[in-house]
């Protein structure tokens, strides 16, 4: 099993121990969040989940048997809050 960080996972300067943080500790999991990205077979999963700099959207590609990619990071937008339907519980 190998992670991996996509160079378009660092644009919005979330650090990637929080990423994890994020994907460890998630309020939510979403698999086939949306359409298979170019060049994969698999819909990415989306992690909604806490860190220092609120709540996160972490997606990933799993490649079986387990390589998993993290490609996007930032902090929860509406959009993909409205999209699965997400109530951050307090």
């Amino acid at each position: 099993m190998a992670m991996t960080w996509a160079d378009s996972a660092g644009e919005h300067d979330i650090p990637q121990d929080e990423a994890l943080y994020a994907m460890l500790y998630a309020h939510a999991l979403y698999d086939d969040f949306e359409d298979p990205r170019p060049g994969h077979d698999t819909s990415p999963r989306l992690y909604i989940g806490p860190s220092r700099f609120g709540t996160l959207e972490v997606m990933v590609n799993i490649t079986p048997p387990g390589d998993v990619r993290v490609f996007h990071v930032m902090r929860l937008r509406e959009t993909t809050r409205t999209t699965v339907g997400y109530e951050e519980k307090l």
